[in-house]
């Protein structure tokens, strides 16, 4: 009987964004405690992908591996970071690939395992490798249940639990960057993909840790209204986010989600302005110490689970809010 060959693994980290320290100790930590795949190839590597410009050293400090590779993209172009790696995989035919929790991981896992033919699973606890099936433990019904997923086509894309960013481990004090790559949107093979910018002077806060929180929904109405919110909120000293019909019409970067898809928070005080309420979302803020919410539907779902609802224009409301912080701060 011919012995399995050994695993090849490969940890993906997005330091184009404000979360890649949170991000590079959860993985450090899921491929420490959550991965029972007994033979792994020596080397593991992190594929780290950051700004053009980036300083090499700054960029790899939090991967969660000694070897480093680095990927030079845009921000909050997935599309570029993807044909990166399906490049990527032809070259080293790598066997698993393991993502952060939050949209940018989930993103490129799926886009990742939709372009090479492989499986991908969000949500993921742990996993085990044998009979050449990955077995994993994941997250369902946000949370309140666990289920059990096998895989079996190559390469496998998990997308971590939010629960891992927790469970946090160091990384190696040093780096060795293996190799370095320099992507554009021009580049040959990176499809004509809009480029969703993100909002002018956006707040670098880290949604989890935040005290005082502002959320925009949907009811913001377009880019403009988000932008009028994120005003809004830095005037007021909070926290901004947003839902995920504000990040799916591109009026926000995927970082400033709140919801299973997104971040879950536990600020003191939560703003929701524009919201339905959302289960899916609701569980990103229900942490939250105090929830006033702001919408025109009195009959809107946020409206049960707010300390306070306030039946209004979302967009007014916040701004007069910051009017009433300034003349109050002076």
């Amino acid at each position: 009987m011919t012995a399995a060959a050994p695993l090849r693994v490969v940890a993906v980290l997005d330091a184009t964004g404000s979360a890649a320290e949170r991000h590079g100790r959860a993985l450090g930590a899921f491929l420490r405690d959550g991965l029972d795949a007994g033979d792994i190839a020596p080397g593991v590597v992190t594929h780290v992908f950051c700004p053009p410009g980036a300083d090499p050293g700054a960029a790899s400090a939090t991967a969660p591996t000694l070897d480093v590779r680095l990927v030079r993209v845009p921000a909050h172009r997935q599309d570029v970071a993807t044909a990166a790696l399906a490049a990527l995989q032809t070259g080293d035919g790598a066997d698993l690939y393991v993502f952060p929790s939050g949209p940018s991981g989930t993103e490129l896992g799926a886009r990742l395992a939709a372009r090479t033919g492989g499986s991908a699973l969000t949500g993921v606890l742990s996993a085990a490798v044998g009979d050449g099936v990955l077995t994993c433990r994941r997250a369902a019904y946000a949370g309140y249940l666990e289920e059990e997923s096998a895989l079996s086509r190559r390469p496998w894309c998990l997308v971590l639990d939010a629960g891992w960013d927790e469970a946090r481990a160091e990384p190696p004090e040093e780096h060795v960057v293996v190799e370095a790559a320099h992507l554009t949107p021009e580049d040959p093979g990176a499809p004509p993909l809009l480029e969703i910018k993100p909002l002018e002077a956006p707040p670098t806060g880290d949604l989890e840790t935040a005290r005082f929180l502002v959320v925009a929904g949907r009811g913001a109405g377009s880019r403009r209204g988000v932008e009028r919110a994120a005003a809004a909120a830095a005037r007021m000293g909070a926290a901004f986010a947003v839902t995920r019909p504000v990040v799916m019409n591109a009026w926000a970067a995927p970082d400033r989600q709140v919801g299973v898809s997104g971040t879950r928070a536990a600020p003191a005080v939560c703003v929701v302005a524009g919201a339905s309420g959302a289960p899916a979302f609701v569980w990103g803020i229900e942490r939250a110490g105090f929830i006033a919410a702001v919408d025109t539907d009195e009959h809107a779902p946020i409206a049960g689970e707010a300390d306070v609802f306030v039946a209004g224009d979302a967009l007014d409301v916040l701004e007069e809010l910051a009017d009433l912080v300034d003349r109050h701060s002076r």
